[in-house]
């Protein structure tokens, strides 16, 4: 028993000398907390408010100026966590301090990893409390809130856009972006460009010109080009082309302007039967020879293209379809091979060397290139064609068929 009392007695002691710690609850909402170690050493200072509906807007003072993140925040024992939805991706940590100080813990553009903040207005913002209307309580203008333009950037230093172009913006931007200060656009020939005050350009006459921007104190002058859709100059990639029999073969062009309509390029052939265009500006080689390739666009402007098809092919010809049977007439023909090599087109008598067949042996012919026929009784048609062997041509070359009408 006396054990028992003893050691109820020692528990009571105990739990007098404990004391729970006081749950730390802040009430930020409604207040405005200011960086006192500003990184940059800037007048204006960073600033976190906290609204009463759990919103919070935060204003860092960066090298390029200030910029907002905004979101909402909450509080969980002496730790204010500010869930960023706009300006910012992720947390931004606050350790609450005793003294009613507020220590980042997170790093950012402007302020440092252990600035403190509290709630002592800052030097670089006004007296009276920040209404959100650019005034302070007194109903002054609040010149803390004007953000200078401290430079003007621009991606290019001349800029150009086709004829006809209806709006088009430059990417010519200011410093920080989220400057007061007004940008303005300056055509110094509008009949070439014409920019309207958010820097849309609408292109007049081709030409060269330039463009000047401000920005508060800052100034600076691009070039600008406005190019003809017209095309002023065609440029085949080859002047000169070497194929083979049965080749399709693509013509490659380039124009001046490089930004000019192309798709109204024609492409003719000074000779089908050698080298053949379809609707585009393919080629396909179908005999021996030389021939010329015209490219020509809508408004004059043109260029050639010599080619050349190499290979073999076999050629004939018969110079009349009548012969009265048994008069002695001739019908004279010619047999030949074709061969186009280094642009020198040849021809090799064939009539020795082929072989003549006709459909009725009333019809005959020697090597002199010649064709009679025996008496008839009738009218009657005999049809004659070459054959020929070479290592230049196909394994087996046939001419086309000739019809010879044959009277009595």
């Amino acid at each position: 028993m006396r054990k028992l009392l003893a050691l109820l007695m020692i528990v009571l002691m105990l739990a007098g000398c404990t004391k729970k710690p006081e749950e730390t609850v802040s009430d930020l909402g409604g207040k405005t907390f200011y960086d006192t170690a500003d990184a940059y050493g800037s007048k204006d200072h960073s600033k976190v408010w906290f609204g009463k509906d759990g919103s919070f807007v935060f204003t860092d003072n960066s090298s390029t100026g200030p910029y907002d993140i905004s979101g909402s925040w909450s509080v969980k024992e002496n730790v204010c966590t500010l869930e960023a939805t706009d300006g910012f991706s992720g947390k931004i940590i606050f350790e609450l301090q005793e003294d009613g100080t507020m220590v980042l813990k997170t790093g950012l553009s402007g302020s440092r990893s252990g600035d403190s903040f509290t709630t002592d207005e800052s030097k670089g913002y006004s007296s009276g409390e920040d209404s959100g209307s650019g005034k302070k309580d007194d109903g002054k203008e609040d010149a803390s809130n004007d953000i200078p333009c401290t430079a003007i950037f621009t991606e290019y230093s001349n800029y150009w856009a086709e004829e006809g172009t209806k709006s088009w913006h430059l990417n010519i931007k200011p410093i920080p972006e989220n400057t007061t200060d007004k940008m303005t656009y300056k055509s110094n020939d509008e009949s070439i460009v014409t920019i309207d005050e958010n820097g849309n350009v609408a292109t007049g006459k081709p030409g060269k010109t330039t463009i000047e921007v401000t920005c508060g104190s800052q100034k600076i002058t691009v070039g600008f080009e406005t190019r003809s859709n017209e095309i002023t100059e065609i440029k085949p990639e080859k002047d000169k082309i070497v194929t083979k029999l049965g080749n399709p073969e693509e013509i490659k062009v380039k124009v001046v302007p490089e930004t000019a309509d192309t798709k109204g390029l024609t492409y003719t052939s000074s000779d089908p039967e050698i080298v053949k265009v379809d609707s585009g500006n393919k080629i396909y080689a179908k005999h021996p020879g030389v021939a010329t390739i015209t490219i020509k666009a809508p408004n004059g402007v043109s260029a050639t293209v010599d080619v050349c098809v190499e290979g073999a092919t076999m050629d004939s010809k018969i110079y009349s379809d009548t012969v009265k049977g048994g008069s002695g007439e001739y019908i004279y023909f010619d047999v030949y091979k074709t061969v186009c090599e280094n642009w020198n087109v040849t021809y090799t008598d064939l009539r020795l060397m082929a072989d003549i067949h006709v459909s009725d042996p009333i019809l005959k012919y020697d090597n002199k290139g010649r064709l009679w026929a025996d008496p008839v009784s009738a009218d009657r048609d005999v049809e004659v064609y070459f054959t020929f062997e070479d290592e230049d041509l196909y394994p087996e070359v046939s001419s086309e068929t000739y019809t010879i009408h044959v009277t009595k």
